[in-house]
């Protein structure tokens, strides 16, 4: 039988997600303003993080692809779109953790929603990619890399990213206000997931031990917007496991942001 203090959790956390999704235009606003904020009176703004990103990209394709002994028009492609969408799920991860760290002002002076700070660190997250966004194309004109139907599986794809980006980041937000070591700690093991991901290689190169790679959700995060603009079918399993994933996620976050959300400001 379910108790009672758990459907108000669930209640108030439902409540709670709701109103920040209707006051959509100040997550939007702050996003914006941190993003403006952060390259102002810089000439090439934003787009230093694009040409850093592309940088890297050009020389790491250039080392790993001899190293795999890889076609370079083949590597590039690859790495390019692995390289970026690993920058949005990883940053999203990390920042989210500061989500209400960083809004210690406004959620002490203000009665806001309090998934409204988490999106704003991950609207934020998705504007600064956009621009990095535009590195993949570019590659694909260069090495003229083929674009079929299967690219249109990218949009499920992506909203399954985002969905499973949201629970996780809520938990870590509400976690690390609590526990202050655990943005740290967090960002420590990013570095490691970073190394068993295949972002830099293939799944295949690992031959039979790749299997290891299911057990690694952000495989399967990578793989299902990774593949369709490669021109790749998505992975079946790798869909399913993600569309779980985003949906026990979510109704498990509901009640713990219920019951937990609101001591937020006592943790500041």
């Amino acid at each position: 039988m379910t108790d009672s203090s758990d459907i108000t959790a669930f209640r108030s956390g439902l409540m709670d997600i709701r109103a920040s999704a209707h006051g959509w235009q100040v997550w939007c606003t702050l996003a914006l303003n941190d993003v403006k904020r952060r390259y102002r009176r810089s000439r090439l703004g934003q787009f230093w993080l694009t040409l850093s990103m592309a940088i890297t990209i050009g020389g790491l394709g250039a080392v790993y692809s001899t190293l795999f002994k890889m076609n370079v028009a083949e590597y590039l492609p690859y790495i390019s779109v692995t390289f970026v969408f690993w920058g949005i799920i990883s940053t999203s991860v990390v920042e989210s953790c500061s989500a209400f760290i960083e809004s210690e002002g406004l959620i002490r002076h203000t009665n806001t929603p309090r998934a409204t700070y988490l999106l704003r660190v991950q609207l934020r997250t998705l504007l600064i990619a956009l621009h990095n966004l535009a590195i993949v194309p570019v590659v694909f004109l260069i090495f003229l890399h083929p674009i079929n139907w299967n690219i249109l599986y990218f949009i499920p794809g992506i909203l399954l990213v985002i969905a499973n980006l949201f629970w996780v980041g809520y938990f870590l937000a509400i976690f690390s206000a609590r526990f202050r070591d655990v943005p740290q700690i967090i960002a420590s093991a990013m570095q490691l997931i970073f190394f068993v991901t295949p972002v830099m290689f293939r799944s295949s190169q690992l031959g039979d031990k790749g299997l290891i790679l299911l057990l690694n959700p952000f495989s399967h995060l990578l793989l299902i917007v990774r593949d369709p603009l490669l021109g790749l079918p998505p992975d079946v399993f790798s869909l399913t496991f993600c569309l779980v994933t985003a949906v026990i996620g979510n109704l498990l976050i509901i009640p713990f942001a219920g019951r937990y959300a609101k001591r937020v400001v006592y943790w500041l």
